[in-house]
């Protein structure tokens, strides 16, 4: 793997792999601001003859940093070049040239797909921008991604965008729990606060796009669908209201609705669990399977003790339950997602 200079703009041999990338990407955050970005992508425009002009009230970093790396000479690879050939082209404003010709130009026939397409990667772009200043202000100015959606963002563009930005959000979320070296290498430019806080306004992006979609669909001719209450939502779920054995009672199955963490125990298999949500929207649940949580962090592990761990799973607070199962020394597995009537229920977050 090419390794970045400390002091010159990165320069790789052969085509960047994806470690490559953010390294890169991250090294010009640190070093240019916006107008630079926007002076990279313009010097692109011109070395390639492309038609029309840059909209200079808007912000590009990535975009002009992907631009600086392929005029310097890198091979950005299949995801780069894709990016200059599709997005480049949809951000710049085409001066309107009048024909005078008795015969009408032909014009290009675009499908609702295409226009769909078109409108949720120019509010995506935004948006990307949105977090790029703000890391590049030091986290201190975050732009409200409800204020810039909400003009522009339909019911439609907002189900596509919490799928784009869920994605993003896990990228950093894996970094933060990973171990590896190189992907640690490639992310050093940020803290384990910082990576927070970017996760957290990824969170808010989805959050406010959902929020988006919800009143789309509310408002929507000529009948909108009701929407359900927790206790409907969980009206079909199956699981064990008590087991006398160890004194347990699950809580009411509705509190699951909405919350980001859920400490589950099979009674028949001696299985303490926990799952937690994939992002801020926390869980949902369809019929007795437990929806949007993040497959890579719920696991389980089998109790020897269960009557000790049990009781101290109810009584820690939230910073002590992460030490609960890593401190178990049985193997751990995956959690699937169902629920069953050997389930108790016994805490949210």
């Amino acid at each position: 793997m090419a390794r970045l200079p400390k002091i010159e703009e990165p320069k790789f041999v052969g085509p960047m792999s994806k470690l490559d990338m953010a390294n890169a990407l991250n090294w010009y955050h640190q070093n240019f601001e916006n107008k630079d970005a926007q002076r990279f992508v313009e010097e692109y425009i011109k070395r390639h003859k492309l038609t029309g002009r840059l909209d200079t009230s808007k912000s590009y970093l990535t975009m002009g940093w992907l631009c600086r790396l392929a005029t310097n000479g890198n091979d950005v690879g299949e995801s780069g070049n894709k990016t200059l050939r599709v997005n480049l082209p949809q951000i710049l404003t085409v001066e309107k040239v009048v024909v005078i010709d008795s015969v009408a130009p032909a014009t290009p026939t675009f499908s609702i797909q295409d226009r769909l397409r078109e409108k949720v990667a120019e509010i995506a772009g935004e948006l990307d921008g949105a977090v790029d200043e703000y890391i590049t202000s030091g986290y201190k100015t975050q732009k409200s991604p409800l204020a810039i959606m909400k003009d522009t963002a339909k019911g439609v563009h907002a189900h596509r965008l919490v799928e784009i930005f869920r994605k993003r959000r896990i990228e950093f979320d894996n970094v933060l729990a990973s171990t590896d070296s190189q992907v640690k290498e490639g992310y050093s430019n940020f803290t384990k606060p910082q990576l927070k806080k970017v996760i957290a306004y990824y969170d808010q992006i989805i959050v406010d796009a959902l929020k988006i979609a919800g009143e789309a669909k509310e408002s929507r001719k000529p009948r909108a669908r009701k929407k359900k209450s927790p206790d409907q939502l969980v009206s079909k779920m199956q699981y064990l209201d008590k087991f006398d054995e160890l004194k347990l009672e699950s809580i009411p199955a509705k509190q699951i609705i909405g919350s980001t963490q859920l400490w589950v125990y099979n009674t028949k298999n001696k299985k303490l669990g926990v799952y937690h949500a994939e992002d801020a929207g926390g869980f949902g649940v369809n019929g007795s399977t437990l929806t949007n949580f993040n497959e890579g962090k719920s696991v389980a592990r089998t109790l020897r003790k269960p009557k000790d761990v049990l009781t101290n799973v109810m009584k820690s607070g939230k910073i002590a339950l992460r030490n609960i199962l890593p401190a178990l020394t049985t193997a751990e597995t995956s959690l699937t997602g169902r629920i069953n009537k050997d389930t108790i229920l016994l805490k949210v977050l």
